[in-house]
């Protein structure tokens, strides 16, 4: 009996997986040029051997090593980085150029600084809240507080921004 084409193809075609997509290995090669690290100094940061690094950092994909998750973050740490700051560079950038991790950096710390706490934060109020369990905050709440957190961080910037030019502009020293 003769299976049908599509069928067998459907079997060996698989739908590559969002993490198939992200490339940490750039991530990290891309974060030790900026640094001036090389595979030599970043073994020796992270205890792991200059092979097993250059065998997991190889420019050919196919000819790299699988990486566990704990040898992703301990070289992440080891780049003054973590996962979260990671993940949410190559989701924000996917096709990145080095200029924009240079250009963007900051701000991507900050959020991450900003938001991977404040799970935590809000279950500790929330806690101490009579009559509340947390089965009232809502999924769609959250595209109304990033936006209201994005006009926020707009305002700050514009509002250093403006005392900058006062400043420069400015014979005394007073804001």
């Amino acid at each position: 009996m003769a299976s049908h084409p599509q069928a067998a193809a459907s079997h060996t075609t698989r739908p590559r997986s969002a993490f198939a997509t992200r490339d940490y290995i750039q991530l990290i090669l891309r974060i030790m040029a900026q640094h001036g690290t090389p595979q030599r100094v970043l073994a020796n940061r992270t205890g792991i051997s200059k092979s097993r690094l250059g065998a997991l950092l190889h420019s050919n994909p196919a000819k790299r090593a699988t990486m566990t998750v704990g040898e992703l973050e301990t070289i992440l740490h080891a780049l003054d980085t973590n996962l979260v700051q990671a993940f949410v560079h190559i989701e924000t950038f996917p096709h990145a150029r080095p200029a924009d991790d240079v250009r963007h950096a900051h701000l991507i710390t900050m959020l991450c600084d900003m938001f991977i706490p404040l799970p935590r934060k809000l279950i500790e109020v929330l806690d101490t809240l009579d009559g509340l369990d947390g089965s009232e905050v809502r999924r769609e709440w959250a595209s109304p507080l990033q936006k209201a957190v994005i006009k926020r961080i707009a305002q700050e910037v514009l509002a250093v921004t403006e005392r900058r030019v006062r400043f420069a502009n400015s014979d005394d020293f007073y804001l």
